[in-house]
């Protein structure tokens, strides 16, 4: 039995501005606003070229952005400052669908704000924001006012007294991020973005590679995720052409109806774990996966900020399988071909993609993938060429490295017990990896201990090699952790668990302190 006693309030509190504004830097707010002129031009008939100017006057502090979408008619006036008010449907292959992004956005970048739009030969609207109507004032009324006329179809946003101060660098990184951002969309004759009154030029990350066998592949695919929902798109792989020296451009890149909501991802989500496509390194950052979604807004696996990938998200896990897929097999080939760069991949420049169309998007056919010569596929040989200066100047860390390559080899066997070994053997690298840092180590205190007595306790050990190495607390939780699971294994009557994710995350733990201790790489 239910008994109505009052109707709650559900209006939000201005204080919601704060707790979320946090999330948005000067290059996420002004693309918000850019996506609020994209939408429009979207659900138009795009006859008309639309342009936007984004003007950031460093020596004045003030931020100006002016577009030509259309203007907000006046009847919508009122979706400019109400969290979630959106004209957007989800169901729209559009930007926009959360409504608090452009409110957000402005409130973000500035402490007062004047609106201006003007819908198609209309009149002209005002309205201004400060940070009285923020802070002191509970009320979401705001006033709007028939203002001087604007060119038609237009809207510009004013933002003064700037929350960050803005410099000349900040204007050349908005300037790249929007090229990046937008590229898919400023190629064309009719959609225009200008940074202080340069024109902004796509920027794309297609710099493929082309050797013979192993060109990179474009994968068409539909899928319907599990929330019934039908996504179309590509996933385009290969290794790429240059190499930036110490570089970070691998990994994958999103984007979503058209725009790039994030680059160079290397989550153990996209696979990016030690069975799969390997902790990333250097030596796999030729591999390159560029990911296009189309589909209805709610079926976009993006962040509210449109900054980053839900990885939960269903239709991320409707094709997480073949991301882990083609990744693997292109950081593999990268892996593989270290040492041979310059003559097998970058002498390559031109070439065709090979366009390939998925009967399933959930997963990649054999096929598809050529295989991976055998003889680059041994890890040991790549260990052994990138770690040689230290094996030779230490040779105690030789059996180290072989060790994680020794573990590589068990976890591929069809052993039963096969984690059991594997937990055993990184276990035992570990504290011999302890007991050669501590050897070959001058000024070490052993607390009057000889090395015997010392490794009766590990915690001990540990402390001594703590002199010279700091380990992060996470590292040292999932050091014990990992020792007690081995001793249940050894020393308890029922036999303990041992999982894949087990060993992948102690392999990871290993090599990292091996890092620390002796410089290893892996």
């Amino acid at each position: 039995m239910k008994r109505e006693t009052r109707i709650l309030d559900g209006t939000p509190s201005k204080r919601s501005f704060w707790a979320i504004i946090n999330d948005y830097d000067l290059q996420t707010s002004i693309c918000e606003l850019i996506d609020n002129a994209l939408d429009l031009y979207l659900k138009g008939k795009q006859l008309t070229p639309v342009s936007i100017r984004v003007n950031l006057d460093v020596d004045r502090q003030t931020i100006r952005i002016e577009d030509t979408a259309g203007g907000v008619p006046e009847k919508d006036l009122d979706l400019l400052i109400r969290p979630g008010g959106t004209t957007n449907a989800r169901d729209q292959e559009l930007i926009g669908i959360f409504g608090v992004g452009s409110k957000r956005a402005v409130v973000a970048l500035a402490e007062e704000i004047t609106i201006r739009s003007r819908h198609a030969k209309g009149n002209s609207y005002r309205v201004d924001i400060d940070n009285d109507w923020l802070i002191e004032d509970e009320s979401w009324e705001l006033p709007a006012y028939i203002t001087e006329p604007i060119p038609e179809g237009s809207t510009i946003i004013e933002m003064r007294t700037l929350r960050k101060t803005i410099g000349a660098t900040d204007v050349e990184n908005l300037r790249t991020h929007i090229a990046e951002t937008y590229a898919q969309f400023v190629g064309s004759l009719k959609f225009h973005i200008h940074v202080n009154g340069t024109s902004v030029g796509p920027l794309t990350f297609d710099q493929w590679a082309y050797p013979p066998t192993y060109s990179p592949k474009e994968l068409s695919f539909e899928l319907v995720n599990d929330d019934g929902e039908k996504v179309r798109g590509t996933i385009t792989a290969g290794l790429v052409r240059e190499k930036r020296p110490g570089g970070d451009d691998y990994g994958v890149y999103f984007y979503c109806n058209r725009r790039l909501i994030a680059k160079e991802i290397k989550d153990k989500s996209v696979g990016y774990l030690t069975s799969y496509a390997g902790i990333p390194h250097s030596d796999a950052s030729l591999a390159r996966v560029i990911v296009n979604l189309q589909g209805p807004a709610k079926a976009m696996p993006w962040s509210s900020t449109k900054s980053a990938i839900i990885f939960t998200h269903p239709t991320f896990r409707a094709l997480q399988n073949s991301l882990f897929q083609i990744l693997t097999y292109y950081s593999k080939l990268s892996r593989g071909l270290r040492t041979e760069w310059d003559e097998s991949v970058f002498a390559y420049k031109t070439g065709k993609i090979q366009r390939l169309k998925l009967r399933d998007g959930h997963r990649i056919q054999k096929a598809y993938l050529p295989p991976i010569p055998k003889a680059i596929k041994r890890r040991i040989d790549h260990l052994r060429y990138d770690n040689q200066q230290i094996m030779r100047d230490k040779p105690w860390t030789v059996g180290l490295v072989e060790s994680i390559a020794a573990v590589d080899v068990i976890r591929k066997q069809k052993f039963q017990t096969k984690n059991r070994i594997a937990l055993l053997l990184l276990d035992s690298s570990f504290e011999i990896a302890l007991k050669e840092f501590i050897v070959h180590t001058d000024g070490l205190n052993l607390g009057g201990k000889t090395l015997a007595q010392l490794f009766e306790q590990r915690a001990a050990v540990i402390k001594v090699v703590r002199q010279k190495v700091k380990f992060a607390p996470t590292t040292l939780q999932k050091i014990e952790h990992f020792q007690r699971l081995r001793n249940e294994l050894i020393h308890e009557r029922a036999t303990a668990h041992v999982t894949d994710e087990d060993i992948e995350n102690y392999e990871q733990t290993v090599q990292e302190v091996l890092s620390q201790l002796f410089q290893l790489t892996f």
